[in-house]
């Protein structure tokens, strides 16, 4: 019995640490249809991914591809030291497309 434990246990612990070690975002990915085509195949589609932070409040919005040339589009949100929005800038139009990813400097 021991013999499975040990190993078994060695392969949660590290893969306890390693998901603390990653440096992902919290992000709710959302994608809206807007027009179909006859044979039901949706043709035109809205996405948006919205960024958290770690106590869940919104730090960006990013509307993938939403300029007219096809750039995204991005919302930033700053907060004060005691969690107060103090700064919500209008939407802000990259140089090109991250797919939905974070941009680090968005002004």
């Amino acid at each position: 019995m021991k013999k499975i434990l040990i190993p078994i246990g060695a392969l949660l612990i590290s893969g306890l640490s390693q998901a603390q070690l990653t440096t992902t975002e919290n992000y709710v990915y959302s994608k809206t249809y807007l027009d179909y085509n006859s044979s039901g195949q949706p043709t035109k589609s809205a996405e948006t991914v919205q960024y958290f932070d770690g106590l869940g409040r919104a730090k960006q919005v990013v509307n993938v591809k939403a300029s007219p040339t096809g750039k995204d589009v991005v919302t930033h949100i700053e907060y004060d030291g005691f969690g107060r929005q103090v700064k919500d800038y209008l939407p802000v139009p990259q140089q090109g497309t991250q797919n939905g990813g974070i941009y680090t400097s968005p002004l």
